[in-house]
Parts: C-alpha cells; sequence; structure tokens
C-alpha cells in the first residue's frame, strides 16, 4: 500500500516540524508583548480636603498617569479626557491619612487596543491636625 505523496511530506520529520511551530508562536508572542510603550502624562489632581482638619504635610495637585500599550494608540490619547482625584472628606483624626487616586476616563476611549492606564503613585498620604477653634 503506497502513502499518499501530502501525508508523507508532513509525517517525515514530524518532530522538526512540530518544534519549529511552537517556536514561530513563542517569538510572535514575544515580539507582539514587547511592542508595548508607555506614556507618561501629567495631570491635575482634583483633592478635597477634610472641613476639621488641616493639612500639615504637602498637597499635592497633580499626579502622573502611566499609560501602556501599542506606540500608535497610546499617542493618539487626549490628556484631558483622564481625570484624577483623591477624597479626604472622611478623615476623622489627627496624623497621617493614606487615600487611593481614583482615575476617571471613557472606558470606549481605551478599548481601542489592548491598554492600561494607572498613576504613579497609587494613592496619596497627607499628615493632618484638628484645626483649633480660633482658625
Amino acid at each position: 500500500m503506497k502513502r499518499n505523496r501530502t501525508i508523507q511530506v508532513i509525517l517525515d520529520h514530524w518532530q522538526v516540524k512540530l518544534v519549529s511551530l511552537l517556536l514561530a508562536i513563542c517569538v510572535y508572542f514575544l515580539v507582539s508583548f514587547s511592542s508595548t510603550e508607555n506614556r507618561m502624562i501629567e495631570i491635575p489632581l482634583g483633592v478635597v480636603l477634610p472641613t476639621n482638619y488641616i493639612a500639615e504635610s504637602l498637597v499635592p495637585y497633580s499626579v502622573s498617569v502611566n499609560i501602556n500599550g501599542s506606540e500608535n494608540i497610546i499617542y493618539l490619547i487626549d490628556p484631558t479626557l483622564i481625570t484624577a482625584n483623591v477624597d479626604f472628606s472622611k478623615v476623622s483624626s489627627s496624623g497621617i491619612s493614606r487615600e487611593p487616586i481614583i482615575l476617571d476616563y471613557d472606558e470606549k476611549v481605551f478599548r481601542k487596543g489592548n491598554i492600561s492606564v494607572f498613576t504613579v503613585p497609587s494613592d496619596i498620604r497627607i499628615s493632618f491636625k484638628e484645626k483649633n477653634s480660633g482658625e
């Protein structure tokens, strides 16, 4: 019985062909994931301070935002579409308080590719002291 020529070509040296295919897949994913770029932008930070306490340390009014993704997409993003806020209104005692920075942006804009957006740092620490009645 004579084997079909196509099947014989496929089955000859099948181990080498399988290893070559796996290496090609690995190279494809390596190139795809290594082509991500970082874009750092500085945006204003909205800070809500407590009414009964005053800040003893510096209050930042801007924050760095890191945008990761494909180079041809991340530079098309308008930084004014991203807002950052931190809320310290619930502070109830003197001392250092830590709150996370909340980013707000239209997720439809960022679904065009594999894009991630995060702040550096991810939270803010501020030292508060209670207001005196004379202040």
